[in-house]
């Protein structure tokens, strides 16, 4: 075939233009769950009022409540059944459940204690924490660019606590949990889908234990419309914009899933800093400079993946 002539059906003009096609697809998919997770705080500042427990119990319901039924669609739920006749991934996805649970509080805390600051410094602390745990848990080695990441990632958290007199136990509460979850959820070998309706269906007796306890005491219910929809929204921004992301991932480079995950934090920073108001010292510039540098490190491309573009 000449250069001048038109690829034939099936040909390598196709598959290009379907890979273009994906790629623009999964981007969609992909930014449209990071803006949604990007600008979440404000729902959860709309929920400052109601009490932390009670917001986690209703993101637990109403998150089930749309997984449920897609995992139903998706197969039938035999792969979630396959799971849940599995002794080993039973006791991963339990404790993958908790971790969830535990980095949801947190969430809610940093944005009702006027902390989404410390939110955000979490969520881009994450990754390389998830570096850590790969040298401690599976004696990983570090290339220099991860040594060197690593490093400046612990003097931005070293000179947050001697400025300000404590560590960021919000951030390191959120990074570690989140890190740790991704960790189990990687060896499970659970799609995102069905390992989140599990987790869900864990937790869901807790939540609907702690809403009945609560009775008229809670925040859900006709006399409160406003608070009561606001709680539905909690747990349908948590779980559709997930379906969304594994679907962008599955049709973009890992490169490119590696770059768009530190969007979500950054509008978090832009809210807190622009919006929301909170203080940013000089301390703060020091920190999130060390933090953001150390990002750029560990994005850095190894000499392997450069060779193998």
């Amino acid at each position: 075939m000449t250069a001048s002539e038109p690829p034939h059906e099936g040909g390598e003009g196709r598959p290009a233009a379907r890979g273009n096609k994906d790629a623009r697809i999964g981007i969609a998919f992909a930014l449209t769950a990071i803006f949604v997770w990007g600008f979440i705080p404000i729902l959860y500042k709309i929920l400052a009022v109601v009490p932390p427990g009670e917001v986690l119990a209703h993101r637990v319901l109403w998150s089930l409540a749309v997984v449920l039924p897609l995992c139903a669609i998706q197969d039938g739920g035999r792969s979630l059944l396959r799971h849940l006749q599995d002794r080993r991934s039973l006791v991963l996805l339990a404790v993958t459940a908790a971790l969830i649970a535990s980095n949801w509080m947190g969430f809610i805390v940093a944005v009702n204690t006027s902390q989404v600051l410390q939110s955000s410094l979490g969520y881009f602390i994450s990754p390389l924490m998830s570096v850590a745990m790969g040298i401690v848990l599976l004696r990983e080695r570090l290339t220099w660019t991860q040594g060197a990441a690593f490093a400046l990632a612990a003097i931005g958290v070293l000179n947050h606590a001697v400025a300000f007199g404590a560590p960021p136990w919000i951030a390191l509460w959120l990074a570690s949990s989140f890190a740790l979850y991704s960790y189990l959820r990687k060896i499970t070998r659970a799609e995102a889908l069905e390992g989140l309706t599990f987790e869900m269906l864990c937790l869901a007796p807790l939540a609907v234990g702690y809403v009945v306890w609560l009775g008229g005491a809670g925040a859900f219910g006709p006399s409160q419309p406003g608070l009561s929809f606001a709680l539905v929204l909690a747990g349908i921004s948590t779980s559709l914009p997930l379906v969304w992301f594994t679907a962008g991932a599955r049709r973009l480079r890992l490169a490119t899933i590696g770059f768009l995950q530190f969007l979500s934090p950054s509008i978090q920073f832009l809210l807190a800093v622009l919006y929301f108001g909170e203080p940013f010292a000089a301390a703060d510039f020091l920190t999130f400079g060390c933090i953001w540098v150390a990002i750029a490190l560990y994005m850095w491309p190894r000499p392997r993946a450069v060779a193998a573009a």
